[in-house]
C-alpha cells in the first residue's frame, strides 16, 4: 500500500476516535441537564405531591393482656412462691373482608423555568365489608380492649385535598390525621367508637378521597379479596408493580384498567401479621399501580440520539476517504476536523433547542442548520456542486432515519441493525468494481 495512503488511514482513525471526546462531553452534559430537569421535578412535586402510594384500609385494635406471674424460689430451705402482675400493650390487624377502589385520575402539566412536571389530581372511592372479630378467649389471659380504628396509609399525605367522613353501617366517623399506627409512615385514621363483642360483626364501609401526586399511583392491596378500577385521561400508560391489571383499554383520551387480587395471592391477614410495632416490610413490594410516563423522554431520546454521534462521523469520514482516494482529491486533516465537529455539534444544538421547543421542530432546525453548513462546506473542499449537495443529501436522510429510529419505543435496535446492514451493503455495492490495489498503488493525488 501506498506509504501516504497508509498514514493518511491511520490519521483519519486516530482523528476519528478524537472526536469521541467532544460527543462524550454532549452526553455528559445532557446527563446534567437531566438532572437539573429531575431536581426541578421534585421541586414542583414537593409543593404538590409526589408518587402516592395507597396501603390498606385495615383494622386496627390495640389492646392490653395482663396475666399474673408466679415464680417459686427456695429461701432458708423453704419453698415459696411469688406472684406478680404483668401487662402487655398489643395491636391487633386485620384486613378487610373486601374493598372495591374507584379510581378516576385527571393529569396536567406545571412549569418551572423551561421544566415541566406531569402531574395528577385523583378522586378516590372505596367501599367493602369489615368483621369486627369477637373477643379472644384465653383462660390464661384478661384483655382489656382499645378503640378500634380503620387505618388507610398513604405515602405522601400533602397531597391530600380532602376527605369525606367514613360510613360504617350507617354511622359516620371522621377521619384524622396520621396513620394511626406506628408501622406506617404516614397516612390517615378513623377511631371506629366500636369494641369486640361476644360474637363477630360484618360491617359494610364506604369512603372517598381527593388525592395529588406526580408520576405514579398505585394499591397496596391488603384486603381479602380487593377490586381496584382506575381510569385516567393519559394515553401512554405504563403498569407496574407485582399484579398486572385483569382488563385494561388505551385511547387515544386516556386509558382505564381493573384488577382483581384473592386473598390467595394478595395474603393480607399474613403481611399485617409480620407487622412489626414500628415497622412493616415487604408491603411496598405488593403494590399494582400505574405510572403516568412519556412515551419516549425528552433526554432519553437525547441520550440515544447522542450514541449514534461516532457513527455519524466515521459515516462521514470514510465516504470523505472514498472519495479523496477514487477521485485523486486531496483533502486536508483540518477539514476532516471541521466536518466531525459540525456534525458533533448537532447533538449540542439539539439538546439546546428542544428544551424550548417541540423535540420534532428542535430536530428539524438542528438538522437544517448541520446540513446547511456541512453542504457548503463540502461544495468548496470538493470542487463539486454535484458533490457537496450529495453529500448534503446523504447526510439529511441519515437524520431523517435517525428521527424515525428515536421515535421508535420496542424496535429502535431492529431498525438501527438493519440501518447498519444497508449502509454496509451500499458500500461494498458501490466499491464492488474498484481495483484497490491500482488505487493504493499509484501516487499520491497532488493539490
Amino acid at each position: 500500500m501506498n506509504r501516504t495512503i497508509a498514514i493518511k488511514t491511520l490519521l483519519i482513525a486516530a482523528l476519528a476516535l478524537a472526536l469521541l471526546v467532544p460527543v462524550n462531553m454532549i452526553r455528559d452534559l445532557i446527563a446534567e441537564r437531566q438532572a437539573r430537569r429531575n431536581q426541578a421535578v421534585d421541586a414542583i412535586a414537593l409543593g404538590w405531591g409526589k408518587r402516592q402510594v395507597l396501603a390498606g384500609p385495615y383494622l386496627l385494635i390495640p389492646y392490653e393482656r395482663s396475666w399474673t406471674e408466679t415464680t417459686r424460689e427456695t429461701i432458708d430451705g423453704a419453698l415459696r412462691e411469688r406472684r406478680s402482675e404483668r401487662t402487655e400493650s398489643m395491636r391487633l390487624r386485620l384486613p378487610v373482608e373486601r374493598v372495591s377502589w374507584s379510581i378516576a385520575a385527571a393529569t396536567h402539566v406545571k412549569s418551572r423555568g423551561i421544566y415541566t412536571a406531569r402531574l395528577y389530581t385523583a378522586s378516590v372511592q372505596a367501599q367493602g365489608s369489615i368483621t369486627l372479630p369477637a373477643h379472644l378467649h384465653d383462660a390464661s389471659y384478661r384483655y382489656l380492649w382499645g378503640t378500634p380504628q380503620l387505618v388507610l396509609g398513604i405515602s405522601d399525605p400533602r397531597g391530600i385535598r380532602k376527605v369525606s367522613p367514613l360510613s360504617l353501617d350507617g354511622e359516620t366517623f371522621a377521619f384524622a390525621p396520621g396513620a394511626g399506627d406506628p408501622a406506617l409512615a404516614a397516612g390517615i385514621h378513623a377511631d371506629l367508637g366500636l369494641a369486640p363483642a361476644a360474637e363477630a360483626r360484618t360491617l359494610a364501609f364506604a369512603f372517598s378521597l381527593e388525592l395529588a401526586g406526580s408520576e405514579s399511583l398505585s394499591v397496596v392491596p391488603l384486603g381479602r379479596d380487593t377490586g381496584v378500577a382506575l381510569r385516567a385521561d393519559w394515553p401512554h400508560p405504563s403498569f407496574q408493580g407485582l399484579f398486572l391489571p385483569v382488563k385494561s383499554e388505551r385511547q387515544d383520551n386516556g386509558f382505564s384498567a381493573e384488577w382483581q387480587v384473592s386473598r390467595y395471592a394478595a395474603q393480607g391477614a399474613e403481611r399485617l401479621a409480620a407487622c412489626r410495632k414500628d415497622a412493616c416490610p415487604g408491603l411496598a413490594a405488593q403494590e399494582l399501580g400505574v405510572s403516568f410516563i412519556e412515551p419516549v423522554g425528552l433526554y432519553q431520546q437525547l441520550e440515544r440520539a447522542s450514541k449514534y454521534g461516532f457513527l455519524f462521523v466515521g459515516l462521514m469520514f470514510a465516504a470523505f476517504f472514498l472519495f479523496e482516494l477514487l477521485r485523486r482529491l486531496m483533502i486536508h486533516p483540518i477539514q476532516y476536523v471541521l466536518i466531525g465537529l459540525a456534525l458533533a455539534i448537532f447533538f449540542l444544538l439539539l439538546t439546546a433547542l428542544s428544551e424550548h421547543l417541540r423535540f420534532g421542530l428542535a430536530y428539524a432546525l438542528a438538522t437544517l442548520g448541520c446540513v446547511g453548513i456541512v453542504t457548503a462546506y463540502v461544495v468548496r473542499v470538493l470542487q463539486s456542486a454535484a458533490a457537496g449537495f450529495a453529500f448534503g443529501g446523504a447526510l439529511a436522510a441519515l437524520y431523517a432515519v435517525l428521527y424515525t429510529l428515536l421515535q421508535a419505543e420496542d424496535h429502535a435496535l431492529l431498525g438501527g441493525s438493519v440501518l447498519l446492514f444497508l449502509l454496509l451493503g451500499g458500500a461494498m455495492l458501490a466499491t464492488r468494481n474498484v481495483d484497490w490495489y491500482r488505487v493504493t498503488r499509484r501516487d499520491a493525488p497532488q493539490e
